[in-house]
């Protein structure tokens, strides 16, 4: 059966191979000559959403709507292209594409203006105008309609007037070759929208230059180098063009048709030389002066308000637009259609999410609007060289740019945008690695599909291949605004492959993840030393779901749901999950929160019997936090009231013979109240809050096989004071100090408690409700902080430079748990750990490069220090940063001394060390080393792990694009190779 498997891989994985290598390009007769759907003429019907809609006809016939209160305008059944806006005036018209008729709308957006493109990008201004064109219906579903004119309204007349402003010329057209196309009116006055200039385009060259008539067209030729500009260079549209030769085509006017332009578009023409040369000797002297005045003006530079149909260049020619630039041997550029044709061409553009640069090389680009481009026999690549270490090869490839314009109207780098290519190949260094048919995604994300690559080996999983893909990509699908989605394919030659998708998404009214993996394991788990191995299973896996959705009035639902096959597979194989992350559980959480209250309803149920849960079949709940009480007191409440059932973790036999069998309920029903009073008293500079708390809990089952009923109450005295002096002489150049504040709080925690009943007479669905007992106590705590003023200039700010914290607690008969440390909550006394304790914290941040950290946890019922923590954190940019550390848990026999260290060898190498070093067995307990190395726009690191713990020894090359990093560099199972030891900010 193995070997039938091993079989199976090789055939796929030469397959693969073979139709990377042979995989034939498309041909170049496939190149694109329209514009692509949906940036033509959409198929998706127009809905007119609002409060009020006037229909009627303007005075030169155009159907005309104007929408008044919360105007809503969508394409197609759902919201993924909206105009919104106070007010909205529509103009329709009936045109014909291909014989089909289609209709043509002008919408003004008036104050409030919104609209919401494909991967939501937002487009927003007080005034926007917006072209739009429809083979759909359009439909009005206003509250009410009136047919009657608004044309009197001024709303109206400013629409109007910049809408006769496009058709008489005077403001350029909106193409057709958009479905929506948006022109900001909101910086213009109502005389300015009504003339508003095209945008001026300059020629300065110091070569020669000819000007003729040919035709309709005049012809300007520039020889030795010339510069072309449109617009204004803070604007967003601001254009440049370099070129050594230039051809400049400008439409005939009346002065040229009537001198010698006529002539001058009549050489050649049949009737020989004879009346070519009559025809130059009579407007010879005319044409020239003109001629002579035309390269004057162009000289100045500057064509004035001359019309310039394109532009056509030769040799070095440099086409840049914002943070956009291409590249090419020769360039046709259509400025009335903002269309081009760019033979071998290069594409270069900067990706602002992940700071690097994108190119597309390609025998020919087709501009087809503004932000979109399509190129055959292309690659992508961001590698800069001209032979590029890696590239995506295709057929065909298709860009769309939809970066909206800051504020100011300023370009800005690439931001929102999304490419389909069309017989994709992965390059390495020339040689085709991988063939994929069609790949769509969003070019912040990723041009190639991967995500990232490793392989290695170790002793418990063999060989390791673990590879990272974009879903949306290879699925050809693009990616949603808010969203992101990984598919990991996985090998171990010790365990068998795996499959996996992990996702995370936000929206404006919810966000949430979702976590897969399912594996075909040949093999067991070894967890540590005592660490007894689950039953050997064929297949395992996962699956976790969280969401959260904010609905309507303040409700708000969570959903989480999650499977894991056994006990030991979230520790194997996602090791950092299963230390850090939250408990995995099912559950179902209604909560409508508003001021000072919350109502929640809670469905909870276990799905894996080898966690300890408490299920709730429901269970409501309704709260109230610092509620006023009288006219000196505040009221909280907690009540819960349900069905809830105790479900303890299936045992091992070394955990019955240790603590017993767990104590399992059925379905018992519950009710439960707690009520405190606090009455805040001033005593200058002291304030005393005593407290009195009641709870009374009702069980209709316990542990005894019957109904019971607790009260339990709690009195008790909170209390704090601020004190604070300022040493502005205290200065030190050294510690870096510029003056002193010592700020000192001490607080007090004193109460009594009394009750009718044990915890020990209860199941324990809950910690704060059924685990509490009756115990006395008193904390007392001295928080002190000391501050001073660092950094330069703007960066000037007051920083804890020390924080040193005390607590000591003391409990009459404290036995509470032996394993654990003693622990008072501030706002829950009654939940105390009963283990008289002293707690301290340290951090000295001795600069913004260097801090000291420690913990001390002191228990006086057995005399021994509990806990022990001392770390010394260094950053020293850009090179070295490390952390020292010493670590001592008394209960858990662990004595470690661990070392952390990234250092930066050259400007390629990279050294990244984690050491855990078990001092009581003088052993490295867990030792991991790379060597991280930068390629052009790729990392990779080799890197070595050793632990001790689980008896295993592994060894992987990772690779992975520049502005993507990965949590960890090795195997998934291994946590935080590549996280930084550098010192968050105070």
């Amino acid at each position: 059966m193995v070997m039938v498997r091993r079989i199976g891989w090789g055939v796929l994985i030469c397959g693969l191979g073979a139709a990377a290598y042979g995989q034939r390009p498309a041909p170049l007769a496939d190149r694109p000559d329209q514009p692509l759907m949906p940036f033509g003429i959409t198929e998706h019907s127009v809905t007119l959403n609002g409060e009020l809609a006037y229909l009627f006809k303007d005075e030169d016939g155009t159907d005309a709507v104007h929408v008044i209160g919360a105007a809503r305008i969508t394409l197609g059944p759902g919201p993924e292209q909206e105009l919104r806006s106070r007010e909205a005036v529509i103009w329709l018209m009936t045109r014909e594409y291909q014989g089909r008729p289609y209709r043509h709308l002008q919408i003004l957006l008036w104050r409030g203006a919104e609209v919401i493109e494909f991967g939501h990008t937002i487009t927003s201004g007080p005034v926007l105008l917006v072209t739009l064109n429809s083979f759909g219906d359009v439909v009005t579903r206003a509250d009410e309609v009136a047919f009657q004119s608004s044309a009197d309204s001024q709303v109206y007349r400013e629409g109007n007037a910049i809408r006769r402003a496009v058709a008489a010329g005077v403001l350029r057209e909106l193409d057709e070759d958009v479905s929506l196309r948006v022109f900001d009116a909101s910086g213009l006055g109502p005389e300015e929208r009504r003339v508003r200039r095209r945008p001026p385009i300059l020629l300065d060259t110091p070569g020669i230059m000819t000007t003729e008539v040919l035709g309709d067209r005049r012809v300007i030729t520039v020889v030795g180098g010339a510069y072309l500009s449109r617009g204004d260079s803070d604007s967003g549209d601001f254009l440049e063009i370099r070129a050594d030769s230039v051809v400049v085509f400008l439409p005939v006017s009346e002065e040229s048709l009537a001198g010698g332009g006529r002539a001058a578009a009549s050489v050649g023409s049949p009737g020989g030389e004879a009346a070519d040369q009559a025809a130059r000797q009579a407007g010879t002297a005319r044409l020239w002066e003109r001629r002579r005045s035309a390269d004057q003006r162009l000289r100045s530079p500057g064509l004035g308000d001359e019309v310039v149909e394109g532009v056509y260049l030769e040799g070095d020619v440099v086409m840049s637009q914002g943070a956009n630039m291409i590249r090419a041997s020769r360039l046709y550029y259509d400025f009335l259609k903002e269309k081009a044709l760019i033979l071998d061409a290069v594409i270069r553009s900067t990706l602002a999410g992940r700071n690097v640069p994108l190119y597309v090389r390609a025998e020919e680009i087709r501009q087809l609007t503004a932000k979109q481009f399509v190129a055959s026999q292309a690659i992508l690549t961001t590698d800069e060289f001209h032979t590029p270490h890696y590239h995506v090869g295709a057929g065909r490839v298709e860009l769309t740019d939809r970066t909206p314009a800051d504020p100011r109207g300023r370009r800005t780098d690439v931001r929102a945008g999304s490419f389909k290519i069309h017989d994709a190949t992965l390059n390495l260094s020339g040689y085709p690695i991988g063939y994929w048919p069609y790949l769509q995604g969003r070019i912040d994300t990723s041009e190639t599909g991967v995500s990232s690559v490793r392989t290695g080996y170790s002793d418990d999983f063999g060989v390791e291949i673990e590879t990272d893909w974009h879903l949306f990509n290879v699925l050809g699908l693009e990616t949603p605004e808010g969203f992101q989605a990984t598919l990991s394919l996985d090998f171990y030659s010790e365990r068998g492959p795996a499959v996996g998708v992990d996702a995370e998404y936000e929206q404006d009214r919810y966000f949430g993840l979702i976590k897969s993996y399912l594996l075909f394991d040949a093999d067991v788990d070894f967890l540590g030393r005592e660490r007894e191995t689950p039953t050997r299973r064929d297949v395992r896996g996962r699956f976790l779901l969280r969401h959260r959705q904010y609905l309507e009035d303040d409700w708000q639902l969570s959903l989480e749901l999650s499977y894991i096959c056994d006990e030991g597979f979230l520790e194997e194989f996602f090791e950092s999950e299963f230390d850090n992350d939250k408990d995995q559980e099912t559950l179902l959480h209604l909560k409508k929160q508003r001021d000072t209250w919350a109502f929640v309803a809670h469905l909870q149920s276990r799905l894996m019997d080898f966690t300890t849960q408490t299920e709730r079949l429901p269970e409501f709940a309704y709260y109230r936090v610092g509620e006023p009480f009288g006219d000196r007191a505040t009221w909280f409440s907690e009540n819960r009231a349900g069905m809830v059932r105790y479900r303890p973790a299936n045992q091992t036999f070394p955990e019955l013979l240790r603590v017993g069998r767990a104590r399992a309920s059925g379905a018992v029903i519950r009710a439960d109240s707690r009520q405190e009073i606090d009455a805040p008293i001033d005593a200058g500079p002291v304030r005393l809050v005593p407290f009195v708390s009641v709870r009374g809990t009702m069980w209709d089952d316990s542990p005894d096989r019957g109904g019971i009923i607790r009260a339990f109450g709690v009195a008790g005295l909170r209390g704090s004071l601020y004190l604070n002096r300022t040493f502005p002489e205290k200065r030190s150049s050294l510690f870096d100090i510029d003056g002193v504040r010592h700020i000192i709080k001490p607080d007090l925690t004193a109460w009594v408690s009394g009750t009718n009943r044990e915890a020990d007479d209860l199941f324990p669905f809950d910690d704060r409700v059924e685990s509490i007992d009756e115990v006395d106590g008193v904390a007392l705590g001295l928080r002190q902080r000391w501050q001073t003023k660092r950094g330069r200039d703007a960066n000037r700010r007051i920083v804890d430079f020390v924080t040193l914290d005390v607590e000591v607690g003391f409990f009459n008969g404290a036995a509470g748990d032996t394993i654990t440390n003693g622990y008072t909550p501030f706002d829950r006394p009654e939940a105390s750990i009963a283990r008289n304790y002293v707690n301290s914290s340290l951090i000295w941040r001795v600069n913004d490069r260097t801090a000291l950290l420690s913990e001390l946890n002191y228990d006086l019922n057995d005399g021994e220090i509990d806990l022990f923590n001392l770390s010394l954190a260094v950053e020293r940019p850009p090179r070295f940063s490390y952390l020292l550390g010493y670590r001592y848990i008394e209960e858990g026999n662990s004595n470690l001394l661990g070392f952390d260290m990234n250092y930066r060898l050259t400007e390629k190498y990279t050294m990244a060390v984690r050491e855990a070093f078990d001092l009581a067995r003088g052993t490295t307990l867990d030792l991991t080393l790379a060597i991280i190395r930068k390629f052009p726009r790729w990392f990779g690191a080799v890197s070595f792990e050793l632990d001790e713990a689980e008896n295993d020894f592994g060894v992987s090359f990772s690779l992975w694009p520049e502005g993507l990093p990965r949590a960890a560099l090795g195997s998934r199972r291994f946590t935080g190779l590549a996280n930084t030891t550098r010192i968050r900010e105070n």
